[in-house]
C-alpha cells in the first residue's frame, strides 16, 4: 500500500481531450493546457495531480483557504485552467474571472506567472500567452482571442526552472523605484533652487534700505539740533541782549506807539 501511494504521489495526469483547433495552446513539448495545468499545480504539492474532464456547464474548483498554494494562485495556473475549460467547451461557459479565482489566495501569491523556487516536472515549459498577468485580459477574464494574438507573436516559451517566476511582476517595482528616485532628485533640486533665489532676493531687498535708515537717523538727528530753541531774547530799547531761556515777568503796562517819533539826543557829560 505504501509503495502504491508513493507511486501515485508522482503521477501527473489529465483525463481531458481538447476539441480540434486548439493545438496552438500546447507548449513546445506538445502538452495541452489541461495536462500542463496539472504540472503547474503539482509543483507545489509533491508532483501529484489529476486534472479531471469538465462536465458541460460546470467549472473547475477555485483555490480555497485550504487548497491555495503559490502554484495554484499563479497567473499560469489561472490562464491554463481557463484555456483547459475553453478547449473542452468552446464559448466561454465555465470561465471564472481572475478576481473570483484569486479571492482566497494569500497576499503575495498572485503576483507571479510561476512561483520562484519551484520547477515543473519533466522540464515542462509554459507558453508565453499563459504567463500574461490576468488583469490584462479584457474585463479581467481569460480572453481566448487575446491569448491567440500573444501566441502569434512567436514569443519563446518560458522555463520556470531557468527564468525567474516573477518575470512580469519584478518590472513594476524596478521602474517604480527608478522613477521615484528621479522624482525625488527633481524635487530636491527645485527646493534648493527656490531657496537660493529667495536668499538672493532677500539680500537685494535688504541692501537698499540700509542706507536710507542711516540717512533718516542722521536727518532726524540734524532736524532735532536745528529745531532746538535758541536762547530767548527780548528788546530793551537799546540793543538786543541774549539771556538764558528764562521768560521775563509778566507786567501789564499801557502800550505806546513810537512809530514816527524821533527821540532827542542824549547829551554826553
Amino acid at each position: 500500500m505504501a509503495s502504491a501511494l508513493h507511486l501515485h504521489s508522482r503521477n501527473i495526469v489529465s483525463n481531458v481531450t481538447c476539441v480540434a483547433g486548439f493545438n496552438w495552446m500546447n507548449n513546445q513539448e506538445q502538452k495541452d493546457p489541461c495536462l500542463l495545468v496539472a504540472y503547474v499545480i503539482a509543483a507545489c504539492v509533491g508532483n501529484s495531480w489529476t486534472q479531471p474532464a469538465l462536465p458541460p456547464g460546470s467549472t473547475y474548483s477555485l483555490p480555497s483557504n485550504s487548497t491555495a498554494t503559490r502554484c495554484y494562485c499563479s497567473w499560469s495556473c489561472y490562464n491554463l485552467m481557463m484555456a483547459c475549460t475553453w478547449c473542452q467547451n468552446p464559448g466561454g461557459i465555465g470561465l471564472s474571472s481572475w478576481i473570483n479565482f484569486s479571492q482566497n489566495c494569500p497576499s503575495g501569491y498572485t503576483d507571479e506567472y510561476f512561483p520562484s523556487g519551484f520547477t515543473l516536472s519533466a522540464n515542462q515549459t509554459i507558453p508565453y500567452w499563459a504567463s500574461i498577468d490576468p488583469k490584462q485580459w479584457t474585463s479581467g477574464i481569460f480572453d481566448v482571442n487575446q491569448a491567440k494574438q500573444y501566441d502569434n507573436e512567436g514569443q519563446p516559451a518560458l522555463d520556470p526552472g531557468v527564468s525567474s517566476g516573477s518575470r512580469s511582476s519584478d518590472f513594476g517595482p524596478v521602474v517604480g523605484g527608478t522613477v521615484g528616485g528621479v522624482v525625488l532628485v527633481i524635487i530636491l533640486a527645485i527646493g534648493i533652487c527656490c531657496f537660493c533665489k529667495r536668499r538672493r532676493y532677500n539680500r537685494l531687498v535688504t541692501a537698499p534700505h540700509a542706507g536710507p535708515r542711516s540717512d533718516q537717523s542722521v536727518s532726524f538727528s540734524q532736524s532735532r539740533s536745528v529745531l532746538s530753541p535758541p536762547p530767548m531774547s527780548y528788546f530793551t530799547g537799546v540793543h538786543s541782549s541774549s539771556f538764558p531761556a528764562i521768560p521775563p515777568p509778566h507786567i501789564d503796562a499801557p502800550s505806546y506807539t513810537t512809530r514816527g517819533l524821533q527821540l532827542p539826543a542824549i547829551p554826553i557829560v
